[in-house]
């Protein structure tokens, strides 16, 4: 009987260590979203008066941490627990900081490649879930691209380069004078063509199965002229 009462309490104690544990990560996560890096705990609290009103739900350990109740939450920590979270929390700031920093380098890399074609492009998501994997979102042009991509930052740079290339082979041609222009470049950097043809940009619908798609078709147009 002592027996199976000890292994009852070792249980118990790893079941109460491990929901502990889940939310002091929840609340690492909460504090890290809103905070600035912090050299004490209690610089690190005293930035909650600035934080958000938004709730953050831990659905699959039910835990709620909100601005309202996260001072309660805090009270029951241990010293050692709170010397925790501060770790996790700047150890959080300052991977966010780093992959803000990676992104903004990456978008302009895309970009100094891009200005050559008039084709823009914008990075807005940028993740670092490895050494040599990202989770990205990127628009190069028109077209975004949501991925994971395991490989180092200078392959995942020339990648997009490489799409970017491919994006600007997509073009449209003049009906009037031949020309070729990028299909970007004529949805929204041009209104006419070097010939004078107004370029006329229509939506349409296409459907593919049960989906049905917003597409925009590129004509040019010239007085007295229905082409």
């Amino acid at each position: 009987m002592k027996h199976r009462i000890m292994q009852y309490k070792d249980r118990r104690s790893l079941t109460v260590d491990k929901e502990r544990s889940y939310i002091r990560n929840a609340i690492s996560d909460y504090l890290s979203d809103y905070a600035n890096f912090s050299k004490t705990y209690e610089r690190l609290i005293d930035q909650i008066q600035f934080f958000p009103d938004i709730v953050h739900q831990d659905i699959v350990h039910n835990i709620t941490i909100s601005k309202e109740n996260i001072h309660d939450i805090l009270k029951t920590l241990t010293e050692n627990e709170k010397e925790d979270i501060l770790k996790k929390v700047n150890g959080k700031i300052s991977r966010r900081n780093s992959e803000f920093k990676l992104g903004e380098e990456l978008e302009r890399y895309l970009n100094n490649i891009g200005q050559k074609y008039g084709i823009d492009c914008v990075v807005d998501e940028f993740v670092r879930e490895g050494k040599d994997l990202f989770g990205i979102k990127v628009y190069i042009g028109d077209r975004g691209i949501l991925t994971e991509f395991n490989g180092t930052f200078a392959e995942l740079k020339k990648a997009l380069a490489r799409e970017l290339e491919y994006e600007a082979m997509d073009r449209v041609t003049c009906k009037f004078c031949g020309r070729e222009i990028i299909r970007y470049v004529a949805l929204h950097k041009l209104k006419t063509c070097e010939c004078g043809a107004r370029i006329v940009v229509t939506s349409y619908r296409s459907t593919k199965g049960n989906l049905i798609y917003l597409r925009k078709r590129i004509s040019f147009r010239k007085e007295h002229s229905m082409a």
